[in-house]
């Protein structure tokens, strides 16, 4: 069943997209490097119950990606994003998905700073790899948490606001 894109799923994306940016630029120094830590990753949750916020947060990394100073890294942070979100998405249940992104990110992105940076590989690789849990386990699965608490936010993050039998994008 083809789903009918809606402007509210548009808006819905650009949202996310926008936060995932801005997140990312507004904290900068974390953001990018050999060690680094994106509190805007712990959106990646959101990747476990619709497939738009796997659109949305892709944008926004690539969006975040043109200011990390890596004329490739749009490409690969982004098909890191890509990956990540489609696993979480395939897994649906946040606390094992929650890992995807440290294992994703520390293997694209720690080849890509020892391709394009001369970083070493491993370092590299832990330094985003560890990174990456603290900004989606650490932070973003109490968040989550947190947030499922409510029904409206649950209503929003889950589609639960829709009758019985449709499907959610």
């Amino acid at each position: 069943m083809k789903t009918k894109i809606t402007p509210l799923m548009i808006t819905e994306i650009a949202v996310i997209a926008a936060l995932y940016a801005v997140l990312t630029v507004a904290f900068e120094p974390l953001s990018y490097g050999a060690v680094q830590v994106r509190f805007s990753e712990a959106l990646m949750l959101l990747c476990c119950y619709r497939k738009r916020w796997c659109v949305g947060l892709s944008l926004g990394c690539m969006i975040a990606n043109i200011f990390s100073g890596m004329a490739l890294d749009f490409i690969f942070g982004t098909l890191a994003t890509v990956i990540a979100a489609v696993l979480m998405l395939l897994i649906r249940k946040p606390v094992p998905a929650s890992f995807i992104p440290a294992i994703v990110n520390g293997f694209i992105i720690g080849a890509e700073l020892k391709i394009f940076m001369g970083e070493p590989y491993w370092f590299s690789f832990l330094g985003v790899a560890a990174g990456e849990l603290v900004a989606v386990v650490v932070v973003g699965l109490p968040v989550l948490w947190a947030l499922m608490r409510s029904s409206a936010a649950r209503q929003i993050i889950c589609g639960t606001d829709r009758p019985a039998g449709t499907q959610t994008a």
